[in-house]
């Protein structure tokens, strides 16, 4: 079936919904989704095998070659939870092995992976995807061959509610999330007239029309007035700022990361654009995409930001530094974050499962507590989505840099619509 571009307008039958959630105060009791079917396996056959049992095989798919700046930190991550693992005796008396295949950064180049994991090592668990559209492509696979995919990096919404399957689960929290959290903030600037900057990509598309429907709904007499969608390989860092100078928007919200968002602010300071211009871009405040902007990086953006935790779990954050710094004599970043707690969220399930058919594992999952660098952290059986949540941050300089400070972290719970509106959105996935 095509999907369907762009994030349906439900705000007239939810309004009420989304500004319970904007105010953190709706984090209702999820409901039981009903889970996949259960394989015919003896649940307890794999407690019993040798320690001679053969690994089993973890699929990695990912776009290495494409983004290693991002991405050789997140591989760095997830080896040294694979290391952990193994060293404490592996899982159901077995060790796991990841196989890790390119993907090109394209949804053909991510199923011509996962038909190769599935053909030459017999893969049928398999996690990753950098993209949405990969992301999306890579859980109708899983859908339709009924193989379990644990979504690390794309936050499309529909990967969990429009196109959402049994077998998929969305570990980063979910560009409606990252909205829920930053466009109270994005209030704060008393801004009437916003121009929009992003990718035209599932991802973008959706999440851009969250934040318009979100701030123009909830502040009267709020426009966008500027609606620039970038395309694939059409990255034109001056036209964009000379259309942005035409439009004249006073505040602006930018969803690009790395080199993209880096042309884009040297091409915006060069012409004038961005002095005393608020700005709200959500992925400038990782670590990555701060060393990409390097001396371009400019204070006072409203960003998610890394590391920040909630009060009471700076423990667990610290351990994971330290451990990460110990292992590879640098700071972990977010990605290195998220690639470990992909491998430890996948070793959790099949342990709760206690099988490696990919079945049981997706039904294992749903529901699913987990221990992470930010604290304990849940996949909800309604959605599949994890309460990982987004850490709130402001750019700042210090020490001759630019950072992003830490102003909150806000738990995935309480980012979520209530159950009412998440059964609206998933429709016949139910």
């Amino acid at each position: 079936m095509p999907r369907k571009p762009g994030f349906p307008n439900l705000f007239p039958r939810i309004t009420a919904c989304l500004l319970a959630t904007l105010c953190a105060l709706s984090s209702g009791a999820a409901e039981k989704l009903a889970g996949p079917r259960q394989a015919g396996h003896a649940p307890n056959a794999a407690k019993t095998a040798k320690s001679t049992a053969p690994p089993i095989v973890i699929g990695d798919i990912n776009s290495y070659e494409r983004r290693p700046d991002l991405l050789e930190p997140y591989r760095k991550g997830w080896q040294m939870a694979l290391d952990e693992i193994n060293r404490q005796g592996g899982v159901l008396g077995r060790k796991l092995k990841v196989v890790s295949i390119d993907d090109g950064g394209t949804a053909d180049g991510a199923l011509a992976a996962a038909q190769k994991l599935a053909s030459r090592h017999h893969v049928a668990l398999f996690f990753g995807g950098l993209n949405s559209d990969v992301g999306l492509a890579l859980s109708d696979y899983a859908g339709i061959n009924q193989d379990f995919y644990l979504s690390t990096f794309p936050m499309s919404s529909r990967l969990t509610w429009q196109q959402g399957n049994a077998y998929t689960y969305q570990l980063a929290p979910s560009g409606w999330m990252q909205m829920a959290a930053l466009v109270p903030r994005a209030f704060g600037l008393r801004k009437r007239h916003w121009a929009v900057v992003y990718s035209d990509d599932s991802y973008g598309r959706s999440t851009v029309a969250t934040f318009t429907d979100m701030i123009t709904h909830f502040q009267s007499h709020t426009t966008i007035v500027s609606d620039q969608a970038i395309e694939p390989g059409k990255f034109d860092a001056g036209k964009i700022v000379r259309r942005l100078l035409q439009d004249k928007p006073d505040a602006l919200f930018i969803l690009l990361d790395g080199q993209r968002l880096a042309r884009l602010v040297r091409e915006g300071a060069a012409q004038g654009l961005l002095q005393n211009m608020p700005v709200v871009a959500p992925m400038a405040g990782e670590p990555e995409t701060l060393q990409a902007l390097g001396a371009d990086a400019q204070a006072g953006w409203l960003v998610s930001g890394y590391p920040c935790v909630p009060t009471g779990d700076q423990a667990n954050m610290q351990r994971f530094d330290q451990d990460y710094q110990a292992r590879y004599g640098t700071a972990p970043g977010s990605a290195s974050a998220l690639g470990y707690m992909a491998l430890r969220a996948i070793a959790a399930g099949l342990r709760k499962a206690a099988d490696a058919d990919p079945h049981a594992v997706a039904a294992a999952f749903a529901g699913l507590k987990l221990d992470t660098p930010y604290g304990p952290v849940s996949f909800r059986p309604i959605d599949h989505q994890s309460t990982l949540g987004v850490c709130l941050a402001v750019t700042a300089e210090q020490d001759g840099r630019m950072i992003a400070q830490p102003t909150g972290y806000l738990d995935g719970s309480r980012l979520q619509p209530p159950n009412k509106a998440v059964h609206a959105l998933r429709g016949k996935q139910q």
